[in-house]
């Protein structure tokens, strides 16, 4: 039997901010033929940066960009289900295409970029920057498969800083790694098989930044309905101080 896919996806402004940089889209697409039916989601989050336009080009046409270039190639592979070898240099292809849209239209301007793309049972994923994807069982088991590339993780993996002292570290938002950039500018990928229903969380820091795990955590296995978990997870970071954009898709897989 092919998964069952729902997914919700809420932004907000916050209160600190008076302009959105980030962007955000999604994509359940099925298609039945003869006795099989498959079922592909494509889920996407990037956070501009760069000043008012700036940003808010870099991540719209990131998306634009990969959306552009894949959506029309998963379709083209519907008829049977593609393998890691086929899918994983289309997404290398589609961040190539979206940080040469960032470096030919956005002088100055950057984004990160994060991407779920489900394929019945297999999860693909790509990243770079510190938006994130989590994984998240109905039982609250949770893992963060996406790794920030920024300058403040690099110091906890190195062991120069705490976990704690991350938090209000004064070079947080610091990236090392983001579309728009040129050295160093290398891609995440990963995929594993999902053999147990649960949910996917896309979000900008703008969420994970601002609210603790556990109470994230509780609140996408809350019993609401999808869309208003993930309404409600933009207004418990305004409530916490909405210092930044907030982006947020949740999916659900059963």
């Amino acid at each position: 039997m092919p998964v069952n896919l729902q997914a919700a996806l809420s932004q907000s402004v916050g209160i600190a901010r008076d302009h959105m940089e980030d962007s955000a889209s999604s994509f359940i697409l099925q298609q039945g033929y003869c006795d099989k039916t498959s079922r592909i989601g494509l889920f996407v989050v990037a956070d501009g940066m760069g000043g008012h336009l700036n940003g808010e080009l870099a991540s719209s046409l990131a998306i634009e960009n990969l959306n552009k270039f894949l959506l029309p190639k998963l379709q083209e592979q519907f008829d049977s289900l593609p393998t890691p070898e086929q899918i994983e240099p289309l997404l290398a292809e589609a961040f190539d295409l979206a940080q040469q849209a960032v470096l030919d239209k956005v002088a100055g301007g950057g984004s990160t970029l994060t991407a779920a793309l489900l394929i019945d049972k297999t999860l693909y994923f790509a990243h770079v920057g510190d938006s994130r994807l989590y994984l998240v069982g109905y039982d609250g088991k949770t893992e963060i498969l996406s790794r920030d590339h920024s300058l403040v993780q690099r110091l906890v993996d190195l062991g120069q800083i705490s976990l704690a002292e991350a938090e209000t570290h004064p070079q947080k938002n610091v990236l090392y790694r983001a579309l728009g950039q040129t050295d160093g500018f290398k891609v995440d990928q990963g995929y594993q098989q999902l053999s147990s229903p649960g949910y996917l969380m896309l979000c900008s820091d703008g969420l994970w930044g601002v609210l603790e795990e556990k109470r994230i955590i509780n609140e996408i296995c809350s019993d609401r309905s999808l869309a208003e978990r993930a309404n409600r997870l933009c207004e418990l970071a305004n409530q916490a101080g909405g210092p930044d954009n907030i982006s947020v898709i949740l999916v659900e897989i059963s």
